[in-house]
């Protein structure tokens, strides 16, 4: 099992794809309005494994992690 908790998306994707591993992504998205989000912005706050799919879920960096996006 791989564990791609934390990991920024483009990394855990990238990571998938080259043990091909099927997974499934939601994108949660702040209620306010960010502009300039961009994929490397996301990273991976949770993950499942069921079926052999890994069914993830990706944040935004929020606050001051979000100055480097």
């Amino acid at each position: 099992m791989i564990d791609v908790v934390a990991k920024s998306l483009y990394v855990a994707e990238k990571q998938l794809n080259e043990a091909q591993i099927q997974y499934t992504v939601i994108v949660t998205r702040p209620t306010r309005h960010i502009s300039g989000l961009t994929e490397d912005c996301f990273y991976v706050i949770r993950q499942q494994f069921h079926d052999g799919v890994y069914h993830l879920v990706a944040a935004a960096k929020m606050g001051r992690e979000s100055v480097k996006c």
